[in-house]
């Protein structure tokens, strides 16, 4: 059985299940025709995430002049959205099929596809810097490990098989070199490194606690993620050694799924208030800056910014 900090609207728990839990959050336009007001901040580009807004999950996608378009439409759970690194389609996961699947499509939403086809759980897709290959997690070993796959879904390979604990949420470093994921082991949830075949890992955190879904910088010097550390999921800091960690967020909301905006000025993450809607905020690297960039009573959750052209 695997345990994952769960971030759902109107609920933060741990929750045991036998399929993969892949902490998502949802989405609302701001107008019913998908346009909305100007981003209170210039963003460097355009920002995937998911949302209910349309009465399910789907993927939506924020232009950087507020306008937000619907990626996806199927009546079934679409969650966790990727940008390939050409901007040109975005991976994500899928229950469309009866079970959790990964999937590409292009950016405008046309020509899904699957890509992994397994009567396993997978999910959270994160594409290699050069685009030739996904790294997601799944359960088809029995446990949760990383698995690697060509862009096309071919060649599938269990990264971790073997390796004690469950692993998940991985994230390419930006040189495609090294592998940053979360391994829970006793209960308790720490980042790792290893080289981007999956060998030699080695912890970064070490807390009783949970500290999880890391984002690498662009010049891969820090890495974003979140901890419960401090009592509640809040938004953390670090250089990718592990030294100089350090909290963003310090408040009662639940705060998590950060990635770094492509010019490395911005994080964007998710954000619910105690038994509220989910928005996703906008914070410096440095804590100030701190903005709501949805502004919307929905649940907006698993910001993805767009490769810089």
């Amino acid at each position: 059985m695997n345990w994952w900090v769960v971030m759902a609207r109107g609920d933060s728990k741990r929750v045991r299940r036998g399929g993969p839990i892949i902490a998502a959050l949802t989405l609302v336009s701001a107008c019913g025709d998908g346009t909305g007001p100007e981003p209170p901040v210039e963003l460097p580009s355009a920002i995937a995430f998911d949302s209910d807004r349309s009465g399910n999950r789907d993927v939506f996608v924020l232009e950087r002049n507020g306008r937000v378009r619907q990626v996806t439409t199927d009546p079934a759970f679409d969650g966790s959205p990727d940008w390939s690194p050409d901007g040109l389609r975005i991976a994500f996961y899928s229950d469309r099929d009866g079970n959790t699947e990964i999937y590409v499509a292009d950016a405008d939403g046309s020509n899904p596809r699957n890509l992994t086809n397994d009567p396993a759980e997978d999910g959270h897709p994160d594409w290699s810097p050069d685009g030739a290959r996904i790294l997601f997690h799944s359960n088809r070993s029995g446990d949760w490990d990383l698995w690697v796959m060509n862009a096309d879904g071919t060649a599938p390979l269990n990264l971790t098989a073997g390796q004690p604990g469950d692993q998940g949420f991985a994230a390419w470093s930006p040189n495609g070199a090294q592998i940053a994921f979360h391994l829970e082991i006793a209960g308790f949830t720490n980042i790792y490194i290893a080289q981007a075949d999956g060998s030699d890992p080695r912890a970064i955190t070490d807390v009783d606690a949970f500290s999880g879904r890391p984002a690498w910088s662009p010049d891969g010097a820090r890495i974003v993620f979140q901890s419960d550390r401090g009592g509640v999921n809040d938004i953390y800091i670090m250089d990718a050694d592990g030294s100089n960690t350090r909290a963003l967020t310090r408040d009662a909301a639940l705060d998590g799924a950060a990635a770094w905006s492509p010019d490395g000025r911005w994080i964007a993450y998710s954000s619910q208030q105690p038994g509220g809607d989910a928005e996703v905020i906008l914070i410096r690297p440095d804590g100030t800056g701190r903005t709501n960039l949805t502004r919307n009573r929905a649940f907006d959750a698993w910001p993805d910014w767009k490769p810089l052209p």
